[in-house]
């Protein structure tokens, strides 16, 4: 059975949706509205989605979607493509913006394929999606809302990460383990950022935010970050000089989500785990510099945005070709008065 976009009135033609994940973390929690307008419309569907493997442990426990493949970059997404051949989608949502991604729609042999009609991949969908230069000047939650604007019409509602009961008793053992109680205040740290070091505030600084959060308020401190980032989190440690809880390298994505949820409030840079965060409802102070927290700001109204204004802010580059003022601008007292905001709420 061949679809074409008028059949798309008919909703029960659809069985089978396949939807393509986003291949950063922040991004594919910022995906999470349009996942679930998705699944508010068409709530008998199959709904598959498929994703690097890190991506695809966001997706676990999540009522959006029946169903997670994982694939691995390169030839390997390629080859998922006509793996899933056999599989009859019906139809298939773009998330990202690679032209990877629509050619392994196109091998799978899905009918109705859409996404931005971008990256010279438009002949590859047959619904695609025009990309209004207002478009790219939205808050990244708008530009995949307006991907699946024209196929799920039901309500927006506020979405979520979820957590099985499992993984939230052991992040509450692993607590337990290091003398931390859920009676305490617990505060996270969240220094790096995957993007780039242009995105990264300074490890010593976020040292002294922990110690003084530690001594004036008696936090019981937890640093996060990826195995790549032990370096960075290990450099906090000392500058805090005492007691930290170091999970740097420690975690899985499923293990980071539990213990962010054990915490009262988040410090971050602009990345994956500060969008996390706001997902589980947990407030966060967000530290941000080369980027606009217009674009990627933390979704909710129960946050604190940091950025000193700077004549090349927001850039956008990965590593900051001069001074990194945008960043220097941002002091201790800064951060600590963002969380008091919230503390006090």
């Amino acid at each position: 059975m061949v679809l074409d976009a008028s059949e798309m009135e008919n909703k029960t033609r659809i069985n089978k949706i396949l939807i393509i994940a986003p291949n950063w973390i922040g991004d594919a929690v910022l995906a999470l509205p349009a996942i679930s307008r998705i699944r508010k419309s068409f709530p008998i569907a199959m709904i598959t989605i498929i994703g690097l493997p890190h991506i695809c442990e966001l997706f676990q426990e999540s009522p959006y979607v029946d169903e997670i493949r994982m694939y691995k970059g390169g030839m390997g997404g390629l080859a998922a493509g006509f793996s899933l051949r056999s599989e009859k989608f019906d139809m298939a949502i773009l998330l990202p913006n690679s032209f990877r991604s629509a050619l392994l729609v196109r091998l799978a042999g899905i009918p109705l394929r859409c996404g931005y009609n971008r990256d010279g991949r438009g002949f590859l969908l047959n619904m695609p999606v025009r990309l209004d230069p207002q478009i790219t000047r939205v808050h990244q939650t708008d530009y995949y809302r307006n991907i699946v604007r024209s196929i799920a019409s039901s309500p927006l509602t506020k979405s979520q990460l979820f957590l099985s009961q499992d993984e939230t008793r052991q992040a509450l053992n692993t607590l337990n383990e290091n003398h931390i109680t859920p009676d305490d205040l617990i505060i996270g740290i969240n220094p790096g950022a995957t993007y780039g070091s242009s995105k990264r505030w300074y490890p010593e600084r976020f040292g002294h935010v922990a110690s003084t959060l530690s001594k004036r308020y008696h936090a019981k401190v937890i640093v996060f970050g990826s195995h790549k980032e032990m370096d960075i989190a290990e450099e906090i440690v000392r500058t805090a000089e005492m007691p930290l809880l170091n999970m740097a390298g420690k975690t899985s994505v499923r293990g980071l989500m539990a213990l962010i949820s054990c915490c009262r409030l988040v410090v971050t840079n602009d990345s994956g785990p500060m969008h996390i965060a706001a997902a589980l409802g947990i407030p966060v102070v967000a530290i941000f510099g080369s980027t606009d927290p217009l674009l990627t700001g933390p979704v909710g109204t129960n946050h604190i945005v940091i950025k000193k204004e700077a004549s090349c802010s927001p850039c956008f580059l990965r590593k900051c070709p001069t001074d990194l003022r945008c960043m220097d601008a941002i002091h201790v007292e800064d951060i600590i008065e963002g969380v008091e905001k919230i503390l006090k709420r």
